[in-house]
């Protein structure tokens, strides 16, 4: 290889005191006009490298040699600047992707959102509605219940009254049982007191079958019976046995006479037969039916607990079954008896 010379055509301008002249190459443009005072020198420049002087002064004369560096270094930042821009490229693609995706799922929730929003809406809407008739429903209900609590206060006001005069009516009904009670004891004595006076004097005072003897019907069984058995059947014919005793009043027990032999009917006296009458030993004590006390208890023998009458005198009994007597109080005369016994 031949060595190659360069030539440079070199244009040095003075620079201010401390600073140093750029160089200026060939083909530059021309100085300013305050340059003019620049020098221009040729340089030569000697042999470089190991190869042949020729060589190396013709690679110092071509500029396209220094210039390809350069080129190489502006192609690779062409390149590395294309390849950027088309990674920058794929990337803004892929972000717009992802973005109009983005968007589009937004877009979709939004909508989403604004359907839910109005249903909720409509919902809230018709809960508003709701709520207004109940609101009114409230309100008349608390119409009607003011209404019910006048209505109840009146109640109770006119129940006070009711009770008022419900005691009072007790008091005014107390006051009139209490004269019915004194009217009817009133009366009670007065039919005693006209029975008394007026004694029955006729067979139309007592049932059939039955005697009038002293005020009283008696009754004397044909059949016997036990003294158990005899009080029950007197009893079924609204009567009781037979007490041996005037009574005039039946509160007035001291009033009470016994029955001599005077007094009793001669039926009584003058048979053999045994009947049962109303004494019975009660508790030890002998006493008639009607509690009144037997005062000749002391002349009763014998260990039975009833006593009979047999031949008008008063005795116990060792028999189980006798015949009895039922006695009952004479009823008035009818009115058309009182009539004929007038006439």
């Amino acid at each position: 290889m031949g060595e190659s010379v360069t030539y440079a055509d070199l244009q040095f301008s003075r620079a201010p005191p401390g600073w140093s002249a750029p160089p200026r190459t060939q083909g530059a443009a021309p100085p300013a006009p305050h340059e003019a005072d620049s020098t221009y020198e040729n340089l030569h420049l000697g042999p470089l490298g190991a190869g042949p002087a020729g060589s190396g002064a013709q690679q110092h004369r071509d500029p396209r040699w220094r210039a390809r560096p350069l080129l190489l270094g502006l192609l690779a930042a062409c390149l590395a600047l294309l390849v950027t821009t088309i990674a920058l490229g794929v990337c803004y693609g892929q972000q717009g992707q992802r973005l109009q995706q983005a968007s589009r799922a937004h877009a979709a929730e939004r909508h989403g959102l604004w359907q839910q929003t109005g249903a909720q809406e409509q919902q809230l809407g018709q809960a508003h509605a709701v709520l207004a008739r109940a609101q009114e429903e409230l309100a008349q209900t608390r119409v009607e219940l003011a209404q019910e609590q006048e209505k109840g206060t009146h109640s109770q006001k006119e129940l006070q009254e009711t009770k008022t005069v419900l005691r009072e009516t007790k008091v005014d009904l107390e006051r009139a049982q209490e004269q019915v009670r004194n009217l009817q004891q009133q009366l009670d004595e007065t039919a005693r007191a006209l029975a008394s006076s007026r004694p029955c004097q006729v067979t139309d005072c007592c049932p059939e079958t039955w005697v009038l003897h002293r005020g009283k019907c008696l009754f004397l069984s044909k059949e016997e019976q036990s003294w158990e058995q005899s009080k029950q059947r007197c009893e079924q014919e609204s009567s009781q046995l037979l007490i041996l005793l005037d009574q005039d009043r039946d509160w007035d027990r001291d009033r009470n006479q016994h029955w001599d032999q005077t007094k009793m009917p001669s039926f009584l006296t003058n048979t053999d037969a045994s009947y049962w009458i109303g004494l019975w030993k009660n508790k030890g004590r002998w006493t008639w039916i009607n509690k009144t006390p037997y005062p000749n208890s002391w002349k009763l023998k014998g260990s039975s607990n009833y006593g009979v009458i047999r031949r008008g005198s008063i005795e116990t009994s060792y028999r189980y079954k006798h015949h009895w007597v039922c006695e009952k109080p004479a009823s008035r005369p009818r009115e058309g008896t009182e009539a004929v016994l007038a006439v």
